[in-house]
């Protein structure tokens, strides 16, 4: 689902309910280009942001 680890950071802090403006910021981003990447995982609905995130986890874990 994530691309790269930067994708992921951007879903994650999308999903602590950071604000784009906010996330686009930190990692030096367009708003926009935050917004889509975090469209494609979900965003705004944040409990979906939430499990997009877990399962993520989960199965890095998994493979490890």
């Amino acid at each position: 689902m994530f691309e790269n680890s930067t994708n992921q950071m951007i879903v994650t802090m999308l999903a602590e309910g950071n604000p784009v403006w906010f996330v686009a910021a930190m990692v030096n981003m367009r708003s926009h280009d935050v917004y889509m990447i975090g469209r494609a995982a979900g965003y705004p609905d944040k409990a979906k942001l939430r499990r997009a995130v877990w399962a993520s986890r989960n199965r890095t874990r998994a493979a490890a």
